[in-house]
């Protein structure tokens, strides 16, 4: 019987010393003034906590040192509890001191640094069983855009209740739902939406919400005017200014109508018109504030813009495709581009419309009407001809480009950016850059295959990572080379709560000419001294709509009239300032930059354009229109890229509020 009592205090003193051990422990190596200052004690709290296995308990540590000034302790200390059978503790961020039930009885989540220690006791209830979850709120109305976080409550055998969101699992569809997190965001219109969350042995709650546009201002149409050639095809776009201050893209929210479908029309959904007979016609984007669920007639608001199109008899006389003579390696896609050429020097882009073929199948095949290449596993490498052909309506005019797949064999893939954070509902998008035996380099993030390690942290699909539950996960993208090695690249993402980041906005303050954009960023900064560009992440909103508005998801603010206006970006409880002031400054000039470039045939230059005011003020043009005198030498898209198709000097130009700047570039 002795020899049995010396074994349980043998086994208690080994769980303690296991566990973490229970008062603080280590040298003080001085006090305040005498000496340096050192850490003399930790407090974790909650000092003690009981939770049902499955469930979490997050504790905290504060350090007091030998001057008497305390600090937070949470991500720097060391987190354990070696009965891994009775509980866990997570010693990794963004979740350092997240304690999980395993298993009934007691344990020790010790807390260390630096030779101090402390401990707190965690019970784990057992015989429980989940009588009820409660969702909250129970019903929820929403604009669309919005976002709306749903807590769940579960109610145990012993009449206690529980905080089980980041443990349940969360569905809502056709909503967007954190999967682990219960955050919801309002993408999808429609009212009496179940939002349902399912804990332990099939405990579930739900709870309605309904979303419309009743915080919808205005709609625009872009582009804001346009003309095309008959016979060709035009996708419009639905811009909502909310009330805000910021805006979404509405296009599949709106009702889309021509005002002479003869001349133009849209199909029975989506918003892509095709020119039928030379003329003017004005298009209509429409959206109702809110439908009754049941009639599905409008009872709300109609709110709409317009614009104007005009359809012209030009003729098409050319088709250019690009990029030119490229080469891809094996098992990798490449976008190709067709600008058509018409007889009244206009040109309009044409690769959704055409006819895409290749000449020779085993080098590469193409996706029609995408203009999508990818490239086949040719042991020895090959060359085919790729062509785009335009319908009879356009007189099955044709284009063509050479493209080359090599031999070379996949050796390395690194995915950008690297060792990341964001929070629950966030994306970011990643890309992968595959490195090949030859030395050369490509993008391989449309081929490679993606998985997330840790789906209720985060998932990826097509190359962009969707934050679910507080944690990390290894992010990956696979390709198998032309030899049938599989190449991996790995980056790591954390999943983290916004009270753990803060945020800057840059710059402090903008200033810019109505009817102009600029562009705004935030940084946001971890707890572990991190950063990562959050523009996108963050919600955007504005002080003065009429002033400026300010994409929600983008940070492109838009000058509208004469004022001022402070614009916000919001994640979660934290957020960031921008004063903007929009001025009555007209442009004056543009210029373009770099003046007058000289690239190599293949090759592509991005230019600027800067305007300047009347006050004197200068400003990058961000949606300025832009051109090319002879698409056979060189194309240029929207944000100003100017891909080379030819050899030959083209002048380049951009436009805006009718004043233009222009530069030469030749290719050689």
């Amino acid at each position: 019987m002795r020899k049995l009592l010396l074994l349980l205090v043998f086994a208690n003193l080994w769980f303690l010393a296991n566990c973490g051990g229970g008062a603080s422990s280590g040298s003080t190596g001085g006090t305040g003034t005498e000496g340096p200052v050192v850490l003399q004690s930790i407090q974790l709290n909650p000092s003690a906590a009981s939770i049902a296995p499955g469930t979490t308990q997050a504790f905290t540590a504060m350090g007091k040192y030998s001057d008497g000034s305390t600090k937070d302790l949470t991500l720097t200390a060391q987190w354990s509890c070696l009965l891994s059978n009775l509980a866990s503790v997570s010693n990794t961020a963004p979740t350092q001191g997240l304690a999980l039930g395993v298993a009934p009885g007691s344990a020790l989540i010790t807390a260390s640094m630096g030779g101090v220690s402390n401990s707190a006791t965690l019970t784990i209830k057992g015989g429980l069983s989940v009588t009820s979850l409660v969702v909250s709120p129970a019903r929820a109305s929403l604009g669309y855009g919005n976002q709306q976080q749903f807590t769940a409550t579960a109610m145990f055998s012993d009449m206690t209740q529980q905080d089980v969101t980041d443990v349940s699992l969360w569905n809502a569809s056709p909503l967007f739902v954190t999967s682990h997190s219960g955050l919801v965001i309002a993408d999808n219109v429609g009212t009496g939406n179940m939002v349902q969350a399912t804990f332990g042995g099939g405990g579930s709650g739900s709870a309605t919400l309904s979303v419309d546009v009743s915080n919808l201002v205005s709609v625009s149409v872009v582009p804001a005017t346009a003309s095309i050639a008959n016979h060709t095809a035009l996708q419009y776009a639905a811009l909502g200014t909310f009330n805000d201050g910021s805006t979404r893209d509405v296009t599949s929210l709106v009702t889309w109508s021509s005002s002479d479908p003869t001349i133009a029309s849209f199909g029975f959904t989506g918003s892509l018109l095709t020119a039928r007979l030379p003329g003017p016609a004005t298009i209509t984007a429409a959206a109702c504030t809110q439908i009754d669920p049941i009639t599905l007639m409008c009872t709300g608001t109609m709110i709409s813009g317009s614009t104007s199109l005009n359809v012209t008899s030009a003729t098409l006389n050319s088709i250019v495709v690009y990029p030119v003579n490229d080469t891809i390696a094996p098992t990798t896609k490449l976008d190709l581009r067709a600008i058509g050429g018409f007889s009244d020097s206009s040109t309009q882009d044409l690769t959704t419309q055409l006819a895409w073929a290749t000449l020779d199948h085993s080098v590469a095949t193409v996706e029609s009407p995408k203009g999508i290449v990818t490239a086949a596993s040719p042991m020895g490498g090959g060359s085919t001809t790729v062509s785009a052909t335009a319908s009879g309506m356009l007189g099955f005019i044709q284009g063509s480009t050479q493209i080359s797949v090599t031999s070379a064999t996949l050796t390395s893939i690194a995915l950008k950016p690297a060792n990341t954070f964001i929070s629950p509902g966030a994306t970011l998008t990643y890309s992968a850059s595959g490195t090949f035996s030859d030395n050369s380099v490509q993008d391989v993030s449309d081929t490679s295959s993606w998985a997330s390690e840790f789906t209720n942290v985060a998932t990826v699909s097509s190359a962009m990572a969707t934050g679910q539950g507080l944690g990390q996960s290894n992010i990956t993208a696979k390709l198998k080379s032309l030899d049938g090695t599989v190449v991996t690249g790995t980056t790591n993402l954390k999943i983290a709560s916004p009270k753990q980041m803060s945020i800057a906005s840059a710059p402090a303050t903008v200033q810019i000419a109505a009817q102009t954009s600029s562009q705004l960023t935030v940084t946001g900064t971890f707890v572990d001294g991190s950063t990562q560009d959050l523009t996108t992440a963050v919600d955007w909103t504005s002080s003065s709509a009429s002033v400026a508005t300010v994409g929600a998801q983008t940070g492109i603010i838009s000058g509208l009239a004469p004022g001022k206006s402070t614009i916000t970006a919001t994640l979660g409880p934290i957020s960031s300032t921008i004063q903007v002031t929009v001025t009555n400054a007209s442009l004056a000039s543009i210029n373009l930059s770099p003046a007058n470039p000289s690239i190599a045939l293949g090759s592509s230059q991005l230019l600027m354009a800067m305007g300047k005011f009347s006050d004197g003020s200068s400003q990058t043009l961000l949606t300025a229109a832009w051109s090319s005198s002879s698409p056979a030498i060189a194309v240029v898209d929207g944000s100003g890229l100017a891909t080379s198709t030819g050899a030959g000097t083209a002048t380049i130009k951009a436009t805006l509020s009718g004043i233009s700047g222009t530069t030469n570039l030749t290719v050689h």
